[in-house]
């Protein structure tokens, strides 16, 4: 499977600094969109509208935890571990959750009816 992660790990040309804020520049522009906006303030479910605005304030936590700890927290190293040494080996035959997939349905045995007449039924009683 190739998706964009694919794409990060084996960018070869970039530093990692201009790779890390490309990828929070785009976090921006996709967050602060108008219609991404409108629906955070203007949805008219409450209850959706109090969700999306906790995950936006829980996002731009993160956000700026993230950038801070790149700027000044987290250490560089040149000669770290390869992708490969850190997570060890790939996980390629794990589910995939967007595989849309059926399940092969049950059988049902079919019901079969007493087919005595009704006086000859037992009563409660």
């Amino acid at each position: 499977m190739w998706d964009y992660k694919h794409q990060v790990l084996h960018m070869t040309r970039l530093k990692p600094w201009m790779l890390f804020f490309a990828v929070k520049l785009i976090e921006v522009a996709v967050q602060a969109r108008p219609k991404a906006l409108a629906r955070i303030l203007f949805h008219p479910d409450p209850e959706q509208r109090h969700s999306m605005r906790w995950y936006t304030r829980m996002g731009r936590r993160v956000w700026f935890r993230e950038v801070w700890g790149f700027l000044a927290r987290d250490g560089r190293v040149t000669d770290g571990p390869t992708l490969a040494e850190f997570w060890g080996a790939p996980q390629d035959a794990e589910e995939e959750s967007m595989i849309v997939g059926r399940q092969p349905r049950k059988s049902v045995a079919p019901v079969i009816e007493d087919r005595r007449a009704p006086a000859a039924r037992k009563l409660a009683g």
